[in-house]
């Protein structure tokens, strides 16, 4: 589990990416195959930028701001 976000890597995938945000593996995959979701793509391998990832984010809560 991760306690900040200094622990987590520099890149990880979907599986990571749903311990992070406490969502189902198959949540994961479909928020990462959105096509604004910062990702880079080997194959079928999906490898999510932990930089792009928070910038993202970020600008998520600035959107939902926004909207109330």
């Amino acid at each position: 589990m991760y306690k900040s976000i200094d622990d987590l890597p520099i890149t990880f995938g979907p599986a990571e990416l749903s311990t992070i945000l406490g969502i189902s593996r198959n949540k994961a995959y479909e928020l990462a195959n959105r096509t604004d979701f910062p990702k880079y793509r080997v194959g079928k391998k999906i490898i999510i930028s932990k930089k792009h990832f928070i910038a993202w984010m970020d600008a998520q809560f600035g959107e939902a701001a926004s909207v109330s």
